[in-house]
């Protein structure tokens, strides 16, 4: 047992020993960003510390939380992915694609998508996991403080890992043991552990690091209503899932092993990566904006943005103090007999005591408090500086530029502020497309036995579809193709404005009419069966024109005689 009840101490098992080894040297190199990375929270969150030298005031000016949510909207909207079964399956490929789609539903795709970006613009690298459940896979994002990687891993690369850690899974110790997954020993080791002097310290310890992971969570946008809290009495263990290589003896080759154990001490659950997920890759999925190739932690937006936001903040602070000191109207005096002087409450016609028989302005002097003008200027500078370094002009974080400028500077200034966040969305499309590709491999190794799909119909009704696994599962698998909402509709308007200029060459063309007609529908949110609608309307409009009217019966009058009706009243006259 590992526990050694005689000496009071526990004995690491030789696995153990490699896992920690491995943990403490990828938490050594993640903790070195740390503090850059509370730094950048606080800043986000509007948390200031205050100090008795620079900055005495609570004061914070909003520039990470502004310049990330800009970059962040500049990115790009969560992609459409589109699948198409390999072996041109059409049925197959069908029904794949409303699993997606209704999978990015109930998983909420959106919301992970912009925990995914802040994560990078704040910390300069996100994670990403997919977990089995009974109903497929799901996706979700990490804290970038509980996941940790090996410091050898090419940053490119995530398989070339040598191991990734998932830790800071906290879980009470009674639904640790109600796990059928977990060993009968290592839950028995676990209650020795949990009631030993080390156990019961290392679980306050653990509720500590629960609360700020919390907190965390709370500034990353995620309702504290979807939070399960423990109730007050409950014991908390730290869970670590640890992925690993270890070498097989029999085999002769290092196989991905999946290790959990809590509190760094007790093993629950140890076995091949193959019979746990039922794939042989690590199921994460990282990304960058600035990608290093001798860092897996590279530098973020918000890494520029620290050090400038925190200068603002000072001297932000001492211009708000020096204009409360103005305010104060505070006074030196000479100290007389006979005089003594009082504060006072300012109002109208206030008639304030002056020392007698002296000149007052000889007694009583104001404090000179001296102006700190050039400091709104400063700010301004400073803060063009971070704009200019991170792409988030004031242009398109929806401000006007300081000075006049033309339409065409403003063009200029727009598509500039664009370009730098191209790099941003490619690298972003391509973690997406990983992150597909792994999904299906996972989904067709770990394919339920049915699933229930819903479909909305024109009419507002919602009909429900099981689908069995011989519905979609292919031997050959499918083919993701990630496309980029606002890419996507750029190049569609795009190539509507040359067809256009095409239609006006060749007006009376029938053909290259309806094809211009088809695209312009595209671009619209329509149904197929609206979209079969508008264009039977057009179809009969056409007709309508085509088809040859009925004559008119001839109601034009013969030329009128005016000689012959001259005669007649003249005949009629003498009658």
């Amino acid at each position: 047992m590992p526990y050694d009840v005689l000496q009071g101490h526990w004995t690491l098992t030789p696995l153990m020993e490699k896992l920690q080894f491995e943990k403490k040297s990828a938490i050594e190199l993640q903790k070195r960003k740390h503090e850059d990375w509370n730094d950048n929270y606080e800043l986000y969150r509007n948390k200031v510390k205050t100090n008795r030298l620079t900055q005495r005031q609570a004061v914070n000016i909003p520039l990470m939380k502004e310049t990330i949510k800009t970059l962040s909207a500049k990115i790009d909207e969560p992609p459409d992915v589109q699948w198409v079964e390999r072996g041109n399956d059409d049925m197959k490929s069908l029904i794949y694609q409303e699993i997606w789609d209704q999978n990015s539903r109930d998983n909420k795709l959106e919301l992970i998508d912009a925990l995914d970006k802040k994560n990078v613009l704040m910390y300069g690298i996100s994670t990403k996991k997919l977990n089995i459940k009974e109903d497929g896979i799901a996706i979700s994002v990490l804290d970038t403080f509980d996941v940790a990687f090996d410091p050898l891993m090419n940053p490119w690369d995530i398989e070339s890992a040598r191991f990734i850690l998932h830790f800071n899974i906290f879980k009470t110790i009674r639904d640790v043991l109600a796990n059928p997954k977990y060993t009968a020993q290592g839950k028995e080791e676990l209650k020795i552990w949990s009631e030993s002097p080390a156990g019961i310290v290392q679980s306050t310890q653990a509720r500590e690091q629960w609360e700020k992971k919390m907190e965390r969570l709370k500034a990353m946008g995620v309702d504290s209503k979807d939070f399960a809290y423990f109730a007050g009495g409950d014991r908390l263990v730290n869970l670590t899932e640890h992925y690993t290589k270890v070498w097989n003896a029999k085999k002769k080759e290092f196989e991905m092993r999946v290790i959990v154990y809590a509190d760094d001490k007790v093993e629950l659950y140890n076995d091949t990566l193959k019979n746990c997920i039922g794939v042989d890759f690590y199921p994460f999925v990282t990304w960058s904006e600035d990608p290093e190739t001798n860092d897996v932690y590279p530098d973020s937006v918000a890494d520029l943005v620290r050090t400038p936001n925190k200068v603002l903040n000072v001297w932000f602070s001492q211009l708000i103090e020096n204009r409360t000191l103005k305010n104060f109207q505070m006074h030196w005096f000479t100290p007389s007999e006979g005089y003594t002087p009082q504060t006072y409450t300012p109002g109208p016609g206030m008639m304030l005591p002056a020392p007698p028989g002296d000149d007052i302005n000889k007694v009583i002097k104001p404090v000179e408090v001296n102006g700190l003008d050039d400091t709104l200027e400063a700010i301004n500078v400073l803060t063009t500086i971070v704009e200019r370094g991170t792409g988030a002009t004031a242009i398109s974080k929806g401000q006007a530029e300081q000075g006049q400028q033309t339409l065409g500077e403003v063009k200029i200034l727009v598509g500039a502020a664009s370009d730098r966040t191209t790099a941003m969305a490619k690298f972003y499309r391509m973690s997406w497309h990983e992150l597909a590709v792994k999904w299906d491999k996972m989904m067709q190794a770990n394919a339920p036995a049915f699933l229930k799909l819903y479909k909305t119909a024109q009419s507002g009704k919602v009909y429900p579809k099981r689908v069995f696994a011989n519905d979609w599962v292919s031997d050959v698998g499918y083919e993701p193709t990630v496309i980029s909402k606002s890419a996507q509709e750029t190049e569609e308007t795009k190539g509507l404005q040359r067809l256009q200029f095409v239609l006006q060459q060749f007006p009376n063309n029938g053909a290259l009419k309806r094809i211009a007609q088809q695209r312009e529908l595209k671009l619209l949110d329509l149904t197929p069966e609206e979209i079969r609608d508008v264009q039977e309307a057009e179809k009969k409009m056409e007709e309508q024109q085509l088809r040859p009217q009925p004559s008119q019966p001839d109601m034009a009058q013969p030329p009128i005689d005016m000689q012959s009706m001259q005669e007649n009243i003249m005949t009629l006259a003498t009658a």
